[in-house]
């Protein structure tokens, strides 16, 4: 097999400048807005669905990991998270056969990139976003960044299952 460099497509990084930068600067905008709920109560949008409410958020994903060593913290939260957002960042200049990817590539690097601030800045990420419905089901705490990431990943899943060209029954690559 013979290892060939990867084609460089500039022009895929303007993805970043459309999706990326403007998302990170909401995210970042809004949590400044959220630090100011601190010690409040929550501010209902609509009753029995959707308030802001501050929270601060010292794990991963839906604070899973909020109780590990700061070591963990460190270098999992922060190192490993680094890494990714450069190595997807880098991906965004990478030419790829899939047209939506490189919007794929914006969202995450947006979402990554507003949490590994608040990571950074304060030692957690701040959340602020609560949707319910009563007291049946409290999903778990978000923010801006949070929701871009969800969005990356429901473009994944729309772009596999739905708009790759199908040949001969299978997807094509």
């Amino acid at each position: 097999m013979k290892l060939t460099m990867p084609e460089l497509a500039p022009k895929q990084a303007l993805w970043l400048l459309v999706i990326a930068v403007p998302l990170i600067i909401l995210d970042q905008v809004t949590k400044q807005w959220a630090l100011g709920l601190q010690g409040q109560e929550a501010i209902t949008v609509i009753p029995g669905f959707w308030e802001f409410v501050y929270v601060e958020n010292r794990g991963s994903l839906w604070g899973f990991g909020g109780t590990f060593s700061e070591l963990y913290k460190l270098v999992v939260l922060r190192g490993f998270s680094t890494l990714v957002t450069l190595v997807v960042l880098a991906l965004v200049f990478v030419r790829t056969p899939h047209r939506l990817y490189p919007v794929i590539y914006a969202f995450i690097i947006a979402g990554a990139a507003g949490n590994l601030i608040d990571r950074f800045a304060y030692g957690f990420v701040i959340d602020f976003i609560f949707w319910h419905l009563g007291d049946l089901y409290h999903h778990p705490v978000f923010n801006i960044a949070d929701a871009a990431i969800v969005v990356a990943i429901g473009l994944v899943i729309l772009d596999t299952f739905f708009l790759r060209e199908r040949k001969n029954g299978q997807v094509a690559a």
